[in-house]
């Protein structure tokens, strides 16, 4: 796996000039790491070009800023050109649950349905829909400890041959913390109880932490026991219990539960891969998982499954192997955990699919679904997100009946539930466990055909444009400029948005607007094919950021090569972009993110819409030979729910003008490389903010507790002096940031950097050399107010 694409012992901030040694002191620091800012200081610090303006053909013909409000019909927009085919309904509605975790069936033809609970309940039913009653099979909560959110009953399995020896399996935790695997009987009584003084405990693992239980349990169709145990909890795995094959933790068991060894209530398989392997245990089957929630076998092939819950940027799924080695916390997904971790070991397994933060934040493993309830995906393994509720459906085989080590998966429901298990019942039909109750996924009743076919593949069917080769916006469209314009690689940004009613926008002085459902952002990107001249714009991409009735849509068309017309992208693309530099012509890698990945930036604790709040939108905009105050223009349109009067936006209310990223649609000039003026502090604070706090806020996706917002006090945003996780780029003595010492600081060398952690991770090839030197010379600025070292958890 590419490391910054260098040897060991260096990183390379890609496409700057310089390398950066590791293993250095302070003192040459300095002076080594200036020369990666030496040349932006100077070209910000004394450059005053002013460059003609090259307009995009026609794009000054027939378009103005309005002088009264007129609805834009957005409604073919409001669809989706790949509808989701499921929703989750629930079953067993006159029953209620607390927290259930598990779902599943006992192997003896009674056809009943058994939920764990997790604060150590598991009840049973007859399944059908209309049942109105459960039995209490077993309660443990007198001893089941639910001191950590993660921690309860957490696994349930039946014996395969429950129905002659009535034995089943139970996982939970007890105070100290401890993991128990337990062996009990059902009761010669009554069939729908347990005998509790009929206990066995098989295992007693001593848990470090009070999160990454992991707990799910299988019976394989060897007739083993599997066992999936989380890396002991807190973050970064700091016992390393992933990689330790001399502990339980961090891996999937495999028991003999019919048999005893010596000192044991159960046997070791002779097969199992580590056997007698000095310095390993002998019950591992496979290893290197952060938190395994769920695992499941394939009822068809017995292929093992598991999901492994990711800590600050990726979740995974993972097709099991005997010996497996998953790879935390060497890394996370595909990618490298540690920036300073060793070389990859060659035997490491790779996930067959996985996910970054912006779809989800805690993955919840599944099954392979073999019922006959929902066509079309017999085979596939189904997998959520916790958080999310977002469903997902990879195939297990390939088109020639092999199985598949990468797949790519298909969304298939956005059920905006809390899934903490799936489960099946004795007809291999699938359910989801949620902690409001069960459900589960059915074909939505709708026309799938229709609703794509309907969904404009051309931007010229949008009704957005009224030329969509001159870029001429459709009557009514509105133009707007935001000050300090997000970074996207050198390319610059044209920005309209349409309305589908007047008096719908609710305006706040502080916090991001609010738009109604209708509601589209249109953004078109251009880049200079001329960078030195600020010349020769080329039209690459318009992006759709759409409020539908299902809530915010990304989209993007992609331009034909003669600007004629733009179609919709299905996925990602990397365009090949020659262009004229100072240093001759390069070619710079422009690359257009899918429609889920603009979600990375577009989350819903920063509005979905990013660039329309008081801040960025308090400016005066030119645009085709006339100026004007963009607030008092939505005003005078009528756009807000309420008249917003002067006070409403005051000068303070206002980022700095960045200088550079709005396409110019002055018809006067373009002044891309003006010199840095004062308020260093203001425009650092803006442009972390409009960068970086999307997921650097408080809830929001990024890890520890790092808030970038620009109003957060300085001393508050746990940066100072805070010590980087999960390696640095810096020597030791570096930090988040170190006052008055921008070459120790991680904020800065990561956002100079290009490959594994750069920031913002997504998106984007090209480091802003304008955003280098503001944050360089704010960094250089501060004081050290807060000597005292912190960790950032």
């Amino acid at each position: 796996m590419l490391r910054c694409g260098v040897s060991k012992s260096t990183a390379v901030c890609r496409r700057m000039p310089v390398q950066i040694p590791r293993s250095i002191e302070e003192p040459p620091v300095r002076s080594q790491l200036a020369v990666i800012f030496l040349a932006t200081a100077s070209l910000l610090a004394t450059s005053n070009h002013t460059h003609a303006v090259a307009e995009s053909p026609g794009s000054h013909r027939g378009h103005a800023i309005p002088h009264e409000f007129r609805a834009v019909d957005t409604s073919l927009l409001m669809g989706s050109p790949d509808p989701l085919p499921l929703e989750a309904v629930p079953v067993f509605k006159q029953l209620e649950f607390k927290r259930p975790v598990e779902l599943t069936f006992a192997p003896d033809g009674s056809n009943r349905i058994f939920v764990v609970e997790q604060r150590g309940v598991v009840r049973c039913f007859e399944n059908r829909d209309d049942i109105d009653h459960s039995e209490t099979f077993l309660d443990l909560t007198d001893v089941v400890s639910r001191a950590g959110n993660e921690e309860g009953m957490l696994g349930f399995a039946f014996h395969p041959k429950y129905a002659d020896n009535g034995e089943i399996f139970v996982y939970y935790s007890i105070d100290p913390p401890k993991s128990i695997v337990s062996r009990f009987h059902v009761s010669a009584e009554d069939p729908n109880r347990i005998d509790r003084a009929s206990e066995e405990r098989l295992l007693e693992i001593p848990q470090p932490y009070r999160n990454h239980n992991g707990g799910s349990m299988r019976f394989g169709p060897d007739g083993y026991l599997y066992i999936g145990l989380g890396d002991g909890g807190k973050a970064d795995d700091p016992h390393v219990n992933g990689q330790n094959l001399n502990t339980l933790l961090g891996s999937i068991l495999r028991i003999d539960v019919d048999q005893k060894s010596r000192g044991k209530n159960y046997a070791i398989p002779s097969d199992n891969p580590f056997v007698n392997r000095e310095g390993a245990r002998d019950e591992i089957w496979a290893y290197g998982f952060r938190n395994n929630w769920r695992i499941a076998f394939d009822s068809q092939t017995g292929q093992l499954w598991t999901a492994d819950v990711g800590q600050d940027r990726f979740e995974e799924v993972d097709r099991v192997e005997r010996g497996g080695n998953y790879g935390w916390n060497i890394r996370e997904g595909f990618h490298d955990f540690n920036i300073n971790s060793p070389d990859l070991d060659a035997d490491l397994i790779d996930p067959v699919a996985e996910y970054f933060r912006h779809e989800g934040q805690s993955i919840t493993g599944g099954t392979v679904y073999r019922g006959s309830q929902i066509d079309n995906f017999a085979g596939h393994y189904f997998y959520a997100d916790y958080l999310s509720g977002k469903v997902w459906a990879l195939p297990t085989m390939d088109d020639h009946g092999n199985p598949v080590t990468k797949a790519v998966p298909r969304q298939v429901a956005d059920t905006g539930l809390e899934i903490a298990a799936f489960g099946e019942d004795a007809q291999n039909e699938m359910y989801l466990c949620v902690f409001d109750g069960i459900y589960q996924l059915r074909k939505r009743s709708v026309d799938l055909t229709k609703i794509a076919e309907s969904f404009p593949q051309k931007l010229s069917e949008t009704r957005l444009f009224a030329s969509v080769a001159d870029h001429v916006p459709a009557p009514g469209v509105i133009p707007y400029e935001v000050n300090v314009p997000f970074w996207s690689d050198h390319s610059a940004k044209d920005r309209y948005i349409a309305l589908p009613e007047a008096k719908s926008v609710k305006f706040y002085p502080k916090k991001g607007w609010e738009f109604p459902v209708g509601t589209v952002f249109i953004k078109t990107f251009w880049m200079h094919m001329d960078r030195v001249s600020q010349s020769d714009p080329r039209r690459l991409e318009t992006r759709l950021m759409v409020h539908s009735p299902d809530g915010w849509q990304g989209y993007t068309y992609l331009y034909k090569d003669d600007g004629s017309e733009a179609v919709l992208l299905d996925g990602s693309k990397v365009l090949p972009l020659e262009i004229k530099t100072d240093e001759g012509l390069v070619t710079q890698p422009y690359y257009v993110p899918g429609r889920s990945e603009c979600f990375a930036c577009h989350t819903e604790k920063s509005g979905f819409a990013l660039g329309p709040t008081t801040r960025q939108m308090n400016r005066e905009m030119a645009y085709h030979g006339e100026r004007v105050d963009q607030i008092a223009m939505l005003n005078r349109l009528n756009v807000f729910t309420e008249p917003v009067r002067k006070e409403h936006a005051p000068e303070t209310e206002k980022f700095p003008d960045w200088g550079m990223g709005n396409f110019d649609r002055s018809g006067d000039s373009v002044n891309e490389t003006q010199p840095l003026r004062d308020g260093v502090s203001q425009l650092a604070r803006a442009w972390l903010e409009v960068n970086c706090a999307m997921c650097h806020q408080p809830d929001g996706i990024g890890p520890g507790k790092i808030d970038l917002r620009a109003d957060t006090p300085l001393n508050k945003m746990q940066l100072l002096n805070t010590i980087p996780k999960q390696g640095q780029m810096t020597p030791p003595s570096g930090r988040l940031i170190a006052p008055g010492q921008p070459y120790l600081s991680e904020l800065l060398i990561r956002a100079a950097h290009r490959d594994v952690r750069q920031m913002p991770p997504l998106a984007t090839n090209q480091v802003s050399e304008r955003a280098i030197e503001v944050l360089r010379r704010w960094i250089e600025q501060l004081d050290d107010a807060d000597p005292k070292p912190s960790a950032n958890e």
